[in-house]
């Protein structure tokens, strides 16, 4: 008997997926033998593709949904440019990494998009591995600069204001790589959305308030808080600063000339004195 194989998905159709940044993933150990309506044996797959909600084609925050697999792409991307610039016999310097994290953040997260899997839209890419994938099944990718711009300003997050600059450099000289555990133990990414962990909610549901402390006591422990905390570096003090500020940590790091540093030491000194001097009247206050 004649064999022959039928896929609905023509060559016209893939210029046109191409030109729409739909991807089409290479299925071909996945084929299904069949028979046809004349007793031939014919091999067919069936391709789905992610149906896009508002909220994917449009905005320039990453869904909830897609933040968990968003984390663990960025840390497989910066592992890897870490791996490729780090020398065998130093530590990188500190304007080093961070050159490192800027380029792996606005050039270095390209070629994601949205699949469908089990019914549902999953972020999709070159480090997403998912096993026991049905024939065709997320093999449609929807992508496009949209979520290459996403994954950039999640990057930014983690690095800059969720883990820190120095902080992220010692888990990966540390360990070698910067795991996937962080998702779940500092960015707490992965323990965010529609779909949290079952343990996270039962936490919620279990755990119960503390008493609130009266507000004289409150006002004392902010101030002791600010003296007695464990020493620090300097990039770790730079990001409380900044939050204390209510700014966002990029905004005391980026490069300067010597002249803005000055002015920008200046700022950020007064800030200090103003709220050192404020807390200080609360406490009187009390």
């Amino acid at each position: 008997m004649q064999t022959s194989r039928s896929l609905a998905v023509t060559a016209p159709l893939l210029v046109a997926l191409a030109a729409a940044n739909v991807q089409v993933g290479h299925q071909s150990q996945q084929w299904e033998n069949k028979v046809d309506d004349e007793g031939r044996n014919v091999q067919s797959l069936q391709i789905q593709a992610p149906s896009m909600t508002e909220e994917d084609q449009y905005g320039y925050n990453m869904p909830d949904q897609y933040r968990c697999d968003s984390c663990k792409v960025v840390m497989h991307h910066l592992t890897e440019a870490l791996k490729r610039r780090q020398p065998k016999n130093r530590r990188l310097q500190e304007w080093e990494y961070q050159d490192i994290y800027d380029e792996t953040c606005k050039s270095g997260l390209a070629g994601y998009g949205v699949a469908l899997v089990d019914g549902q839209n999953v972020l999709s890419g070159p480090a997403i591995k998912r096993d026991n994938l049905k024939p065709g099944m997320g093999a449609i990718q929807m992508g496009g600069e949209t979520w290459e711009k996403r994954l950039g300003e999640i990057c930014r997050k983690i690095v800059y204001d969720k883990i820190g600059e120095g902080e992220l450099y010692e888990h990966f000289r540390g360990k070698g790589v910067l795991s996937p555990d962080l998702c779940f133990s500092e960015t707490r990414d992965c323990q965010v959305g529609p779909k949290a962990p079952a343990s996270v909610e039962a936490v919620k549901k279990t755990t119960k308030p503390k008493k609130e402390k009266n507000q004289a006591n409150a006002k004392i422990d902010t101030s002791v808080s600010r003296s007695g905390s464990p020493d620090i570096d300097i990039s770790t003090f730079i990001g409380k600063l900044a939050k204390e500020h209510g700014v966002e940590k990029s905004e005391y790091t980026r490069k300067r000339s010597f002249y803005q540093w000055e002015q920008l030491l200046l700022q950020a000194s007064k800030r200090i004195s103003e709220q050192t001097l404020k807390q200080a009247g609360q406490v009187v206050d009390v």
